[in-house]
């Protein structure tokens, strides 16, 4: 099951056996799936309490319903800023040679400070962050001047 399609439960019919859509999935269905009556209800689910029956079919779609909502979610909540990175990049922006945005890029692949800078391997911080030699040749005299 995608996302795509929001999960319904499944039921038998009593006379024939025949597979039909269900007014809500039962409280042994979502436990079973790992979830909660208040969890699949913040889902958006319908858990009907008079359902006494489990399907693994209606199982193994609250699962995998659970699971793309965690991507979504995971894709759509952005990461918090955490404050010493905030502080590395104010130092390395303070530097004259150094841009805002390079000065993200320096602090994402691992350059927290002026000496990280300044004795960092120059063709490397170039293929990491995509900055022209030039560019992180003219940074790194710069923080040696700082030190």
């Amino acid at each position: 099951m995608s996302f795509d399609t929001f999960a319904e439960p499944v039921v038998k019919s009593p006379r024939d056996a025949r597979p039909k859509i269900g007014r809500g999935f039962s409280i042994d269905e979502a436990k079973q799936a790992g979830l909660t009556i208040a969890e699949a209800r913040r889902m958006g689910l319908i858990v009907d309490l008079r359902r006494k029956t489990t399907h693994q079919e209606n199982i193994d779609a609250l699962k995998q319903y659970a699971k793309d909502l965690k991507k979504i979610a995971a894709t759509v909540s952005k990461p918090k800023p955490v404050k010493g990175l905030d502080k590395a990049i104010d130092e390395l922006f303070s530097l004259r040679a150094v841009k805002k945005v390079e000065a993200k890029q320096l602090v994402e692949i691992g350059i927290m400070n002026m000496s990280d800078l300044a004795y960092c391997e120059i063709t490397k911080v170039a293929k990491k962050t995509g900055i022209d030699e030039d560019r992180v040749t003219a940074m790194v005299k710069a923080a040696l001047k700082k030190i």
